[in-house]
């Protein structure tokens, strides 16, 4: 397959096939969008191909040099004599197998992209969940203070004991959700500021 300046097989091993004396293989190349089938026979020591349409002079030029320079010097092509290279011009039921080799080829695309974009929504979510949970996190330490400064305004220690038990059961499910999305370990320790954190401790 013509691809970056290279051409690479798409089908089969290449290598046991020749060491096997017969090789029938499948070649697309990009640059032409065309797919050969090459065929070998050690025992005649010969290298033919079929094209899937006819070929350009130019087209042929690349494509048998190709061959001649990545294949037959895999075998025994040019150490034994006589030796044939021949093309045997179009073979109209190699269609069907470069459409299935485009419709594999597109398929395994479309996977890949879905596979991508999944990522991304993946990512996007984990990031906006994260990032909302540790907002929620703020809010709650923020009402923490007004609730406490209330209670303690009124004197009232029992109201200040409900909402640290009611707070810290609240702190520690949201530090689990935003630990799960964002891929952290933060404890309750670390977001909680030291003065309310004493009272926590201490109001339990």
């Amino acid at each position: 397959m013509f691809v970056d300046g290279k051409i690479y097989s798409n089908f089969g091993n290449i290598e046991r096939l020749i060491r096997e004396g017969e090789m029938k293989e499948l070649l697309y190349f990009s640059f032409a969008d065309l797919l050969v089938k090459l065929e070998y026979s050690k025992e005649a020591n010969s290298l033919k191909y079929a094209s899937h349409r006819e070929i350009s002079f130019d087209e042929r030029v690349v494509i048998e040099q190709y061959l001649l320079t990545n294949i037959a010097i895999k075998t025994d092509f040019y150490d034994r004599y006589p030796a044939l290279f021949i093309y045997l011009g179009k073979d109209e039921k190699l269609v069907r197998d470069l459409n299935l080799f485009h419709l594999k080829n597109t398929l395994k695309f479309l996977a890949g992209r879905e596979k991508e974009v999944k990522e991304k929504v993946d990512d996007l979510i984990n990031s906006s969940m994260s990032n909302y949970y540790f907002e929620q996190i703020g809010d709650t330490i923020l009402e923490l203070r007004k609730s406490l400064k209330l209670g303690t305004d009124r004197n009232d220690n029992k109201h200040n004991i409900l909402v640290v038990k009611e707070t810290k059961e609240k702190m520690n499910e949201l530090i689990k959700a935003y630990n799960l999305y964002s891929n952290k370990n933060i404890s309750i320790e670390a977001v909680v500021p030291r003065d309310l954190l004493d009272t926590l401790n201490i109001i339990d």
